[in-house]
């Protein structure tokens, strides 16, 4: 065995990383197969290293193998929400059962990191021209679907194009607006023109709805992708089943089976953590988090987010579009109980728009507002709603969803608001609810990679997840401008506009920014930490595995 040295580090004195790749690997294995600290001794000191320096290597390659992901087993995991609505369509995802479905089957072009920068996936290389105008995506070779299919450029192009057209369905449209046309340069490289710039197209292609699919899918009643789990079962509002795919281009998924499905009520999906009966759960109230440290086994899975809970007061019907009453409203809205009360401090004071601190282009010059009742019923005296109810549709679709909606009852009725919170059960709310007409309703908002997409995608006019049906001109062009701004002035001015507008104007009564605040048994290890999603943003199937040791 030949051991390379790096610096001045005299004879026989050497690291575990000292070793080249091969060394490290045979030396693992050998730890994995009983080798004990005497022989791997014996062995590092034939071949020149000290006694000292064999225990050490022992060391170090014990510890690699201990944390070397083990194979086998099955994860139960508890989502907070289901029903018919769910969906293997990528374009068509909305809740968070979804995406974790999707990274179990699919993969992206590009995936996003725990600082919400971006790396190759399904694309080896990206490449883009000065003004962002032009992105060229080379496609890695010899990665197959689950069906046996190679992934090459058309299936790219076909992925990519479900998001065009004024006839698409997708919920990412809005982010794919300014795309003018799609070429095929060979096999494995695609290029994407753009009618206007946009510096965030590749941070956009790495979230939910851009999973990559073959060429002519139409049927979704099943998964062909090419993730790391094959799709065993999919029942819309029961479970999902998944199989490792051991096809998978960087290696099939570590469990023997995931099995995933949504429980709506908090204090079952809790109940059912704590009995062992699943491994995950979503959504931990901060009222239990202290439960849940105490307890043998079971840990808390917390990222700080710039994710959202919202009131939606729907700007193209009445009364929601009562400039005065949403308002009054806002004014009466008591955040700091919200955060302190409801969340237990795992969140942050919201301001009535998306945007937080979270955000590489947050605005800090936004006066944040507070609650002032003697303000709030100077407007709602102003609006003429008088005594007439007020009714907000609320289920839990995060932690403090339902919560705000009471915490603003509660302070409206001392001006003389009559609210009504008329809960209904989360199983369905995305399909029944949500968009669906309703003045006022309950919302809940993953964070983005970036500021632009996340108000692309819930304020822009023509997006389909414009919620508050709030629609400016000015907003839409500034947001399309900015996109190719580089100079640092200007583009900082433009984003406090942006969000200066929807503070003021928008249709949003936004208390609270949530952590991501989750659970897990503790045998569930290779977790992720992305900030978008719940269970480290959606990211952990491919690295997630079981080790009860």
């Amino acid at each position: 065995m030949s051991l390379r040295k790096k610096g001045p580090k005299i004879m026989g004195d050497f690291e575990f990383s000292d070793l080249n790749l091969h060394q490290q690997q045979e030396i693992v294995k050998a730890v994995s197969k009983g080798a004990t600290r005497r022989d791997i001794m014996t062995w590092m000191m034939a071949a020149g290293a000290t006694a000292t320096t064999g225990g050490a290597i022992f060391s170090s390659a014990s510890a690699v193998w201990a944390s070397t992901p083990k194979r086998g087993g099955r994860l139960v995991c508890a989502g907070d929400q289901h029903g018919p609505a769910d969906t293997l369509d990528p374009i068509l995802c909305t809740a968070s059962v979804d995406y974790w479905r999707g990274r179990m089957f699919y993969g992206k072009l590009v995936r996003l990191k725990a600082d919400l920068s971006w790396e190759p996936e399904l694309a080896e290389e990206v490449l883009v021209n000065a003004d962002a105008t032009k992105w060229t995506f080379k496609i890695r070779k010899g990665v197959e679907f689950h069906n046996g299919h190679t992934l090459n450029a058309d299936d790219v192009i076909y992925t990519l194009s479900r998001h065009l057209g004024p006839d698409t369905k997708s919920i990412g449209k809005s982010q794919m607006d300014m795309v003018k046309d799609l070429k095929k340069i060979n096999e494995h490289e695609v290029e994407v023109n753009l009618e206007t710039p946009n510096a965030d197209l590749v941070n956009s292609l790495g979230t939910f709805h851009f999973n990559v699919l073959q060429d002519g899918t139409e049927d979704f009643s099943t998964a062909n992708g090419t993730g790391p789990y094959r799709c065993k079962e999919f029942k819309p509002g029961v479970r999902t089943v998944g199989t490792p795919y051991e096809n998978c281009w960087h290696g099939p998924g570590y469990l023997d089976e995931m099995e995933h499905f949504g429980i709506g009520d908090p204090v079952a999906r809790l109940n059912a953590f704590m009995a062992g009966d699943v491994d995950m759960m979503v959504n931990l109230p901060g009222k239990a988090v202290k439960e849940v440290e105490a307890a043998a086994g079971k840990e808390v899975w917390s990222v700080e987010s710039g994710r959202y809970t919202s009131i939606v007061a729907h700007q193209g019907v009445s009364p929601s579009n009562n400039r005065d009453l949403v308002r009054a409203m806002q004014l009466c809205m008591d955040r700091t109980r919200v955060v302190k009360g409801e969340l237990k401090g795992l969140g942050s004071v919201g301001n009535d728009q998306p945007i937080n601190k979270a955000y590489f282009d947050f605005s800090p010059d936004i006066p944040q507002r507070p609650m002032d009742l003697d303000k709030a019923k100077y407007h709602f005296q102003k609006s003429g709603i008088g005594s007439t109810t007020i009714p907000i549709i609320a289920a839990e679709v995060s932690q403090a969803a339902t919560f705000q909606c009471l915490a603003l009852q509660r302070e409206a009725k001392k001006i003389g608001m009559n609210i009504d919170v008329q809960k209904v059960t989360t199983d369905g709310y995305w399909g029944a609810v949500w968009m669906q007409g309703s003045p006022f309703n309950v919302t809940t908002w993953n964070m983005r990679p970036t500021a632009n997409i996340m108000m692309t995608l819930a304020y822009k006019s023509d997006s389909n997840w414009n919620e508050t049906f709030w629609k400016s001109e000015k907003f839409d062009k500034t947001l399309v401008e900015v996109r190719g701004v580089t100079d640092a002035a200007k583009r900082k001015q433009m984003y406090h506009d942006l969000q200066m507008d929807i503070h003021e104007n928008g249709g949003s009564i936004t208390p609270a920014h949530l952590n991501y605040t989750d659970a897990r048994a503790s045998h569930v290890k290779g977790i992720t930490m992305v900030p978008l999603n719940n269970w480290g943003g959606a990211e952990a199937p491919p690295y997630i595995y079981r080790d009860d040791a």
